[in-house]
């Protein structure tokens, strides 16, 4: 049975802006393991996961849960009412105001807060398409 065994040497590799958190003891080991963990609950991290991961060719999983766990950690950095893009900024009297990227599902929305959400969002998308079932052998569009 696969299972993607979280590195944080290489988590951080992959991300700078977590490794600037890190060193500046703003999260630890501890505090991505934990992350890790919960993003491998919602995802999966075995065989019957939806996401293959097959090493050393098929790294799919891996990097799902990488980008999904560097989400949820920047979530956490950003102090509160600082979520998503910034949309302005100015220097005399100081202010800023961020913007969320618009999508079409609040799911979407939640996802597309950060670069690494935006990633896991686009590498996902295969994952998420349904099919269409007819319960009926000829199929009319009109019912």
């Amino acid at each position: 049975m696969a299972v993607v065994t979280l590195s944080i040497s290489e988590f951080l590799g992959m991300f700078p802006h977590l490794q600037t958190a890190y060193n500046d003891g703003k999260i630890d080991n501890a505090i991505i393991q934990e992350n890790f963990d919960t993003v491998a609950e919602w995802l999966g991290n075995d065989d019957n996961s939806l996401f293959p991961y097959n090493p050393p060719k098929i790294l799919t999983r891996k990097r799902l849960l990488y980008f999904a766990t560097c989400h949820l950690l920047t979530l956490f950095l950003n102090p509160a009412g600082r979520q998503g893009r910034l949309a302005s900024a100015s220097q005399g009297s100081v202010s800023t105001s961020f913007d969320l990227i618009r999508a079409n599902s609040v799911t979407a929305q939640w996802w597309l807060q950060t670069p690494c959400g935006s990633s896991f969002w686009v590498m996902s998308q295969a994952y998420r398409k349904g099919g269409r079932v007819y319960a009926h052998k000829h199929f009319h569009p009109y019912g």
